[in-house]
């Protein structure tokens, strides 16, 4: 017998459920690298930088040269690692909505949360291709001196840092038009990097509004993990970090809810 328009739709096994989250961030990501005007900005960009401000500025050895490679090195993280999760929402996620793209997944039988998981994971990949090019910068020419186990922990905390930069960039997509999101997206991108003091100490007003950037807290966060000087407890960047992600995102959320 045929099954009736009333009958309930089987559920989707759980492999299949993965493999769809899986797919979708796959072909996310190989979109993205093979589209010049996304990719080499975002991998390009730090690590012409970080060789510049970071490596040919400093140009020698000894301790206190090293300890502003050091420092120049964990703020270039910071600034690398925000970058594909905050042009990947911030730019895209606008374009796409302008095009009508989100309102044509809803109609197709995919997982409702694929979409943004895709940018997610691309976000992440990204954000470590990033990571390894810069530490392998550091380490051969930039006089880095962080131990190989205070690496591995600055390479966690960055990668907390995906997700207040996919957050800020979801806010931008789903309430900039298509075509100024672009700009959008670079005056926040580079706003926070200079104004949070990541490359360099501020005063004045300036320093007093430093905690309300993103890039503050995880700066905080990413210095304490390798072991350079910190401002505040980890708990204080953590929750400050949570609460911004998770308020930027419910606020898109319901601007996507409603007008897709």
């Amino acid at each position: 017998m045929t099954a009736l328009a009333t009958d309930p739709v089987p559920a989707m096994p759980l492999s299949r459920v993965i493999g769809a989250y899986l797919s979708d961030a796959k072909y996310e990501s190989l979109r993205l690298l093979r589209t010049p005007a996304f990719s080499i900005p975002i991998l390009a960009m730090p690590i012409l930088f970080y060789t510049f401000f970071g490596v040919i500025l400093n140009g020698k050895s000894g301790l206190a040269h090293a300890a502003f490679a050091n420092q120049m090195f964990v703020g270039w993280t910071v600034y690398g690692v925000m970058g594909p999760g905050l042009f990947g929402f911030g730019i895209l996620v606008a374009v796409e909505r302008n095009q009508g793209l989100l309102t044509f997944k809803r109609a197709l039988p995919m997982p409702t949360g694929s979409y943004l998981s895709s940018k997610l994971m691309m976000a992440y990949i990204f954000a470590i291709v990033v990571m390894i090019m810069l530490v392998t910068a550091g380490l051969t020419m930039g006089h880095v001196t962080l131990a190989g186990w205070q690496l591995f922990r600055l390479a966690l905390v960055m990668s907390l840092g995906v997700f207040p930069a996919c957050a800020v960039g979801l806010f931008i997509g789903s309430y900039a038009p298509a075509s100024s999101a672009a700009a959008f997206a670079n005056i926040t991108y580079l706003g926070m990097a200079f104004l949070s003091g990541l490359f360099f100490p501020i005063s004045g007003f300036l320093k007093t509004i430093q905690p309300i950037w993103p890039t503050f807290h995880l700066a905080q966060l990413a210095r304490a993990s390798a072991g350079l000087p910190s401002q505040g407890t980890i708990a204080q960047h953590l929750g400050v970090l949570a609460i911004m992600t998770l308020a930027l995102t419910y606020a898109a959320a319901r601007k996507l809810a409603r007008t897709g």
